[in-house]
């Protein structure tokens, strides 16, 4: 338990130190096209990185938040089932089990996250049709991921049916808080992915530019929230 608490401490540490960083080095005050020794065409402002490390830092507290709970609520149901408490206010806690299906969803998201660094990568190097296909793939993977979580809470409910279950509870809410902000992501990496589809000029240094910035963003969003999940996976499979 104190080992895990300590690697989401970690985690929300370095996310700070990240953002800290950034806020010094004043990246909105920087325009125009930054020159690169490998031509990644990063676009005219990195304010955006800022809003999106700012936005990392605020959903690292809230996971770290859900975590203090699901630990406080465990213990107290243990701890009043010790004491001949498990009709009262809290009920005794129940250990939801871990479908397979989790470990294919694991899967999953990987490969999710590995298509967005290879499609930022192509984009340097002019790969239009690599880039569309590694859009589309991850926007599709992310769907199915998402599904797969969904039905894994189906898999799960007919262990908790005849009771209610905190464990089974917070089963759903700590998946689907972290399946929301993927589909949150999924919105822009759409709109990056029509874009590549309808065609850019990747020889334009201001349109690979523009969708060099926004790949970038999504394939670090996506390594973060692979990041969460594994921790979240852990959280399950050890308590």
């Amino acid at each position: 338990m104190f080992t895990l608490l300590f690697i989401m401490m970690l985690i929300a540490a370095t996310v700070a130190w990240f953002l800290i960083q950034r806020l010094q080095d004043k990246p909105w005050l920087v325009q125009g096209v930054i020159e690169s020794s490998q031509d990644q065409g990063k676009i005219f402002s990195s304010a955006p990185n800022v809003g999106l490390w700012g936005f990392l830092a605020v959903v690292t507290s809230v996971f770290l938040v859900f975590t203090g709970a699901y630990y406080m609520r465990m213990d107290s149901s243990h701890a009043g089932t010790s004491v001949g408490i498990d009709s009262g206010m809290l009920e005794a806690w129940m250990p939801v089990g871990e479908p397979l299906l989790l470990w294919f969803n694991t899967a999953v998201l990987i490969i999710t996250s590995l298509c967005l660094e290879f499609a930022k990568r192509a984009v340097p190097n002019r790969q239009l049709h690599s880039l569309r296909n590694l859009l589309m793939a991850a926007c599709v993977l992310t769907l199915v991921f998402v599904a797969g979580q969904i039905y894994a809470w189906q898999l799960v409910a007919p262990e908790v049916m005849t009771r209610s279950n905190a464990a089974y509870t917070f089963f759903v809410l700590l998946t689907a808080v972290h399946a929301l902000h993927l589909v949150g992501g999924l919105f822009v990496l759409t709109r990056a992915t029509a874009r590549a589809s309808k065609g850019i000029d990747l020889d334009n240094e201001l349109a690979r530019s523009a969708i060099g910035q926004t790949i970038r963003l999504c394939a670090t969003y996506w390594h973060y929230l692979l990041l969460v999940w594994a921790g979240l996976f852990a959280l399950l499979l050890t308590s």
